[in-house]
C-alpha cells in the first residue's frame, strides 16, 4: 500500500512565475497552485500517495497571523484524523519561511515531520531548484530517520532544524544556513541522512488555540544613535510586546534603556536578541530593572514568534524566562 502524505501549498518563489527563463529576479511569486507544483514532477508519484491543498498563493512577505493559523489547524487536524498519514510537507515563500517553521515547532506535537520547502529561482527559470527541493522534502518527510526531530527545512540538499536555519542571502541556491550549528543533515539520491531523534520533544505550546487577533509585538532595531521615538511610539501604542534586535550581544543604547525607565505605565513583555547573525544573547544584570529577558539564540524573526504564542498564552514575565531556560534549543549556554 502507498504511503500517505499532505502537501500543503502556500506560494512563494517556488511557484513562482516569470515572462522569460532568464529572469531569477522579476517575476511572480505566488503565481502557480499547489497541484500544478506536484504535476511538474511526476516522479513523486513513485514515492507516496499525495494529497494537495491550497492554503494561501502569496509572496511570504504578504503572509497574515490568518495564514499560520490555517496551517497550525490543518497539520493538527490531519494528523489527528490519520495516523496512517506519514507526514506533511508545506511549500513556503523563502523570505519568511524559517519564521513558519519555528512556529510550527513550537505548536505541533507529533514525531511525523513537518517539512517546510521553498526555491530560490522561480519555476520558469533555467535550472530551477524548485522541482528536486520539493522532491527531496518529500523524501525527508517520508523517511524514519526524520521523525521525532520536529519541523524541518529542506533547501538545496541540506536538511535544516527548524530553531537554528535561516535565510543567509537574497540570491543563489545556497541562501540557507545553520549557523552556529550546521545542518541537521542532508538528502541526496541515496536516501536521507539524518541521526535518529533523541528521545521525546518538548513542544510547550502544543495546546495553544490561536485567536484571530493577535497581539502587537513590533521589532525595535539597535543602530548608532538610534530614534528613540521608535520605542516611544511602540509604548505609546500599548504594543503588548517588543523585540530588541540590541547591537553587539543583544545591548540597548542608553537612550532605549532611558525611554523604558521612564515610562510610567505598565511595560510590555520584551525580549532582547541581537543584529550579529548568530551568537547568544545572556543574561544583564538590568534586565530585571528594566523588564527585559534575553532571547538566548533565537533570532529577532523568531523571538517575535516564541514572544506572539508567550502573549497569546497568557504567560507572565517570569513564566516566559522559566520556559526559555527549561528549553535547550532556547536557552544560552
Amino acid at each position: 500500500m502507498s504511503r500517505r502524505l499532505l502537501l500543503l501549498a502556500t506560494g512563494g518563489t517556488i511557484a513562482g512565475q516569470a515572462s522569460d527563463p532568464t529572469r531569477l529576479n522579476d517575476y511572480t511569486a505566488g503565481a502557480m497552485a499547489g497541484d500544478a507544483l506536484l504535476a511538474a514532477v511526476p516522479q513523486l508519484q513513485d514515492l507516496a500517495t499525495i494529497s494537495v491543498e491550497q492554503v494561501a498563493n502569496v509572496d511570504s512577505a504578504d503572509l497574515l497571523f490568518e495564514h499560520w493559523r490555517a496551517l497550525v489547524a490543518r497539520i493538527r487536524a490531519a494528523f489527528a484524523a490519520d495516523p496512517e498519514l506519514a507526514g506533511v510537507v508545506i511549500t513556503h515563500g523563502t523570505n519568511t519561511l524559517e519564521e513558519t517553521a519555528w512556529l510550527l515547532e513550537l505548536l505541533i506535537d507529533d514525531l511525523r515531520p513537518v517539512v517546510l520547502v521553498g526555491a530560490m529561482r522561480p519555476a520558469t527559470a533555467l535550472s530551477a531548484d524548485g522541482p528536486l527541493n520539493l522532491f527531496q522534502a518529500v523524501q525527508v518527510a517520508l523517511s524514519r530517520e526524520a521523525r521525532g526531530h520536529g519541523a524541518l527545512v529542506v533547501m538545496d540538499g541540506q536538511i535544516h532544524a527548524a530553531q537554528r536555519v535561516t535565510k543567509m542571502a537574497t540570491q543563489g541556491v545556497r541562501a540557507f544556513a545553520s549557523p552556529g550549528s550546521g545542518s541537521l543533515g542532508w538528502v541526496d539520491d541515496v536516501g536521507v541522512h539524518l541521526p535518529m531523534a533523541s528521545g521525546s520533544r518538548r513542544v510547550p505550546f502544543a495546546e495553544l488555540a490561536l485567536p484571530e487577533q493577535w497581539p502587537k509585538v513590533p521589532i525595535v532595531y539597535g543602530c548608532v544613535e538610534p530614534e528613540s521615538l521608535m520605542l516611544q511610539a511602540c509604548l505609546n501604542a500599548s504594543a503588548m510586546g517588543v523585540v530588541f534586535t540590541g547591537t553587539g550581544a543583544g545591548q540597548l543604547s542608553a537612550a532605549e534603556r532611558s525611554v523604558l525607565q521612564a515610562w510610567p505605565g505598565k511595560r510590555p513583555l520584551m525580549l532582547r536578541a541581537n543584529r550579529c547573525g548568530s551568537g547568544p544573547v545572556h543574561h544583564h544584570y538590568e534586565d530585571e530593572r528594566l523588564g527585559l529577558l534575553p532571547a538566548g539564540n533565537l533570532s529577532p524573526q523568531k523571538a517575535r514568534v516564541l514572544l506572539l504564542l508567550a502573549l497569546i498564552a497568557g504567560l507572565s514575565r517570569g513564566e516566559l524566562a522559566a520556559m526559555i531556560s527549561a528549553t535547550p534549543l532556547i536557552a544560552t549556554p
